[in-house]
């Protein structure tokens, strides 16, 4: 019986690789590495490496991570960023993810290695094969360049990723595939928010984790993506006579141009309105973030902002800047049990604007807790991707399967 060290590029990648590999070497121990410091940015390389384990978990083969080296990585391929796919970066970077691969294979007593990269149809078999085989060699070991793409493959494990309901990445993994490989604007893959936003990366992941854990206790779950409304703040403010004001921007509020110098014309409440550009001000006694119930259309500016403010906000000329954007995105949700159950509780899986969200910890004890229920079908728990933004995982879960929620948690205070 011999071990074979196969480095892990990424979960879709490795769902059928790893089912071959484990047939044609039978009496052969399987040892899973994750080495990929060229994943950038860092939560898509969270996100990758914990589907890397739940796929691993499910087909009973150890996973050793590896160090995320991004510097070095970077170093290694220094001048080579605006070289095409299968170029000579792609070369250097198999070099120093196997070299290492190898290594590592040595100090476990493999006698073989090989990668999954091998099934990514966007990488080459020859070049994987020559910078495998030259590494392997150094090191005493030999290297396996199997292609487990032909003779359906690559349609097989398409296949098997869509039923496992896989996280499918839309780039290799590097900054510079990043910028090559995805169409349209990159900005919002190489920018991150406190919390979980709404169809974040850490959004992605934390379902991604409760579903691990779910599973791993037995419970059956079943993983649902949807497209959404999305929106995001790039930058605004308040002033007064130039001192900024405590606020928080409201959902789905609209960018003002430049910068809004304007008076209050009325009061509603505790509303006011500028006389410029639809700004509205909110006052509240507890600056925090509210989430949407409703997407009404009104894109109004608006502000949340201390009801301590109120006379000086009268007084005195305000100013406001504001840039925000409407994207379409995609979120998930989680359904823990079936869908007949007795009973269905909705969580929030993401995180309001001030960082309120449901912790995981949170998540895990309440599954824990309701376990036995839900395996008698009593009781369903479901996550919901983006419900801060008008409830969109509700409602798409409510109308796929045609069951109301009778329960969803409030943010935590």
């Amino acid at each position: 019986m011999g071990r074979i060290l196969v480095h892990i590029c990424c979960a879709p990648d490795a769902v059928y690789f790893l089912k071959r590999l484990r047939e044609d070497f039978p009496d052969d121990e399987i040892v899973g590495f994750f080495y990929d410091p060229n994943i950038h940015p860092y939560e898509e390389y969270r996100l990758r490496l914990q589907e890397t384990k739940r796929t691993c978990k499910q087909l009973g083969i150890e996973l050793i991570e590896g160090e995320y080296n991004l510097e070095d990585w970077l170093e290694a391929v220094k001048g080579l960023e605006d070289e095409p796919e299968r170029g000579r970066r792609c070369s250097v970077c198999f070099d120093f993810r196997l070299e290492r691969s190898a290594r590592l294979a040595k100090e476990l007593g493999c006698d073989v290695m090989t990668t999954t990269l091998l099934m990514s149809p966007k990488k080459s078999i020859p070049q994987l094969k020559d910078s495998g085989e030259r590494v392997a060699k150094e090191y005493g070991i030999k290297f396996l360049a199997l292609d487990y793409r032909k003779g359906g493959g690559t349609q097989e494990m398409f296949r098997l990723s869509r039923n496992l309901e896989i996280y499918q990445q839309d780039y290799c993994g590097c900054i510079y595939g990043l910028f090559k490989q995805k169409e349209g604007e990159v900005f919002w893959d190489l920018v991150s928010f406190g919390g979980r936003r709404p169809g974040s990366k850490e959004e992605a992941l934390f379902v991604k984790e409760i579903r691990t854990f779910a599973e791993g206790i037995g419970l059956p779950v079943r993983e649902f993506e949807f497209p959404f409304l999305s929106w995001k703040v790039l930058e605004g403010g308040v002033w007064v006579n130039k001192e900024a004001v405590p606020s928080i921007v409201v959902p789905f509020s609209q960018s003002v141009r430049g910068r809004v110098r304007a008076d209050v014309e009325r009061v509603s409440g505790n509303t006011l309105y500028l006389n410029k550009q639809f700004v509205r001000l909110i006052l509240v006694d507890r600056l925090a973030d509210r989430p949407v119930s409703e997407i009404t259309g009104v894109v109004s500016p608006t502000f949340l902002v201390p009801a301590e403010w109120r006379e000086r906000l009268l007084r005195s000329r305000v100013e406001v800047s504001l840039r925000t954007e409407f994207l379409q995105e995609r979120s998930r949700v989680l359904l823990i049990g079936g869908e007949e159950a007795d009973r269905i509780i909705g969580i929030p899986a993401d995180t309001l604007q001030d960082g309120r969200g449901f912790r995981g910890d949170y998540v895990i004890s309440l599954i824990k807790s309701k376990a036995e229920n839900i395996r008698e079908g009593r009781v369903s728990l479901v996550l919901l991707g983006a419900h801060s933004l008008g409830r969109p995982g509700q409602r798409f879960f409510e109308e796929l399967t045609g069951r109301c929620l009778e329960e969803v948690l409030d943010y935590p205070s």
